[in-house]
């Protein structure tokens, strides 16, 4: 191939190939500039569908500016001091440019890759054969009090829990109560209404028990873990299901033209791969293996054993996921 010889060459005499029409310079020093074709040539690394949006931020290009011509400027001071021509960072330069003209290459052929007609009668397809991943799982929405044992006397938390129940099933307001008593750290932004969840959001020993509440406005008795005791209130339902084909086709769809591209991409690499003229040194690339001595893994070994065991101490109690919860996610797509 004669394009990367070329191009090698084009970069160690500081030339970047420009369009004719937008030769304006932004910023010039001598005879380095940066030019409005340098600036568009990077901006094609943004995302088409956000290049508008990040042309509009007036200071982010007053940045890439300033790093295109720094960079330039930089590669003109490395190339007076001949490091151009130390054999290995002519190799690595020579990797650079040939796993980006790689990238662009595949991009091409996922870009060009023929799409079938049924793609749609495909899609319905997968769903119809994976239910379970398209089938929400019921959700419901929690109020909670928790007090925790480090917080009380012997047996104080979960007598304080069945005093606090008997208080909110005699008429008092759950979360005024949560307000009053409640030891959960995450309260200051939740408030102590956890929102929808699900039963594997939460510590299982509490989703057993609010799970089972039939009726909004339920109350659970306390619920015991290791850190105390919890009150679950069901504030609201929503029943699971399957969810629609319609409501999920178009990510089906995108999912599927997204493994053709990638798939024909692949097929590309593995062609080039087990080409009849592709010869492997298998011997060559196994002379490549580096022995570690005995004593340099003994100590790797012992360092990786103490960080196992620090990642394994006991954590005091804090965050919200130490009281067996779990912040609240959106249903999936």
């Amino acid at each position: 191939m004669k394009l990367i010889p070329i191009l090698l060459s084009a970069l160690a005499a500081g030339f970047v190939p420009t369009a004719t029409a937008t030769e304006q310079p932004l910023v010039k020093n001598g005879d380095v500039q940066v030019t409005v074709a340098d600036f568009e040539a990077y901006m094609e690394r943004v995302p088409p569908h956000l290049r508008l949006e990040a042309r509009a931020d007036g200071d982010r290009n007053n940045k890439v500016v300033d790093a295109l011509f720094v960079n330039r400027m930089l590669a003109l001071e490395a190339r007076k001091a001949g490091l151009d021509k130390d054999p290995v960072l002519a190799r690595r330069l020579q990797q650079t440019v040939e796993t980006f003209l790689a990238q662009q290459y595949v991009s091409q052929i996922e870009r060009n890759a023929p799409m079938p007609q049924n793609i749609e009668e495909r899609a319905r397809e997968v769903y119809l054969a994976n239910p379970a991943r398209y089938t929400e799982p019921d959700r419901m929405q929690l109020q909670h009090i928790a007090i925790l044992r480090t917080n009380c006397a012997q047996g104080g938390a979960l007598a304080l829990a069945k005093e606090i129940r008997a208080k909110a099933l005699a008429g008092e307001d759950f979360l005024k109560l949560a307000q009053t008593y409640t030891d959960d750290p995450s309260f200051k932004s939740n408030r102590g209404d956890l929102g929808f969840l699900t039963a594997r959001q939460i510590d299982s020993r509490l989703a057993a028990a609010a799970f089972r509440l039939k009726a909004d406005g339920e109350i659970t008795e306390p619920v015991e873990t290791p850190a105390g005791f919890h009150l679950l209130r069901r504030a609201g339902f929503e029943a699971g299901g399957l969810r629609k084909f319609e409501d999920v086709k178009e990510a089906l769809v995108e999912e599927l033209r997204t493994k053709i591209r990638s798939d024909a991409s692949v097929a590309q690499a593995d062609s080039l791969k087990r080409s009849p003229e592709t010869v492997w040194n298998a011997a060559a690339i196994a002379a490549l293996r580096t022995e570690i001595p005995r004593a340099e893994m003994e100590r790797a070994n012992r360092e990786k054993l103490q960080e196992l065991h620090q990642k394994s101490a006991p954590k005091t109690v804090g965050p919200a996921e130490d009281l067996g919860l779990a912040r609240p996610r959106g249903r999936m797509n």
